[in-house]
């Protein structure tokens, strides 16, 4: 079962900086507000990266989940 009701889910976790960034903001464009967004992505400096990114872009990051050795990002378009 699912925390959130997404409408987009991205698995990024075999791509590189700066291509997880610019993946996660297309996504986002192809959304609309309210709608939530998931991103799996590594650890390391993609996790360093994306969320401040998308907060900065004044997007709302509502849940970080590990999962395994990946994390799950929730990120609400707004």
């Amino acid at each position: 079962m699912e925390l959130y009701e997404t409408t987009k889910k991205l698995d990024l976790r075999s791509m590189v900086c700066p291509y997880t960034f610019s993946k996660t903001k297309q996504a986002l464009s192809e959304i609309g507000s309210g709608e939530i967004l998931q991103v799996r992505l590594n650890s390391g400096e993609h996790m360093e990266n994306v969320p401040p990114a998308v907060l900065n872009l004044g997007h709302q990051v509502l849940d970080i989940i590990k999962d395994g050795s990946s994390y799950l990002i929730y990120i609400m378009k707004q």
